[in-house]
């Protein structure tokens, strides 16, 4: 039962970083096509920058980091080192790292899982508790710049990228433990698909 409702917990998180990508990603797309005609305002539109993909402070540096500390998304878990397994669902696979830097910043966090499916890193979550939770929030600010809120989400944010996404939220429980996550578009879909897989295999049991 308990393993069920872990299942469940995780499903629901990644269903929402799902449709978030997806509205997000569909609104960058309405409005980069406006961004040709300069007499259209551009309400509610991104903010643009001149600046480089490879220098902070725009999604463009999402997509140009495409990973995490120099390790790119898509790269095989045998390319890493002193990697422990945190938590097996078969194809999908959360590990930690024995020798892990847990100081970002300004922000020391409580731990950093690396998350794989089919043996490939597709994301990293970064966990923290609330007081270095806002300064980890600075820190994703500063590299991937304003945030974007669905309503009904104040304490959440989203960045989407053409190729990389981030998500920053605070869990509501009583540890009110804060999470960042960034993660690859392409093999999240991957990980929803097995997911999806678990979901129904999880459903059986009711």
């Amino acid at each position: 039962m308990t393993s069920t409702r872990h299942v469940l917990h995780a499903f629901s998180t990644v269903a929402m970083i799902a449709f978030v990508i997806g509205v997000l990603g569909a609104q960058a797309a309405a409005q980069n096509a406006g961004a040709t005609d300069p007499k259209k305002p551009m309400s509610n539109g991104p903010v643009v920058h001149d600046l480089p993909a490879n220098v902070p402070g725009h999604t463009e540096f999402l997509d140009y980091k495409n990973g995490f500390r120099g390790v790119a998304f898509g790269t095989s878990v045998r390319e890493f080192k002193n990697l422990e397994l945190y938590r097996d669902r078969g194809v999908v696979k959360v590990y930690r790292k024995t020798d892990e830097d847990l100081t970002i910043g300004t922000a020391t966090v409580t731990n950093i899982h690396y998350l794989f499916v089919h043996d490939k890193f597709y994301a990293v979550t970064i966990h923290a508790d609330a007081r270095n939770g806002s300064q980890l929030l600075k820190v994703f600010e500063a590299a991937f710049g304003p945030a974007a809120h669905p309503e009904g989400t104040p304490s959440q944010y989203f960045w989407t990228g053409n190729v990389a996404s981030a998500h920053f939220f605070e869990e509501t429980d009583a540890n009110h433990e804060v999470r960042g996550w960034i993660g690859n578009n392409e093999l999240q879909k991957d990980y929803e698909q097995v997911m999806r897989e678990i979901f129904v295999a999880a459903a059986q049991q009711l």
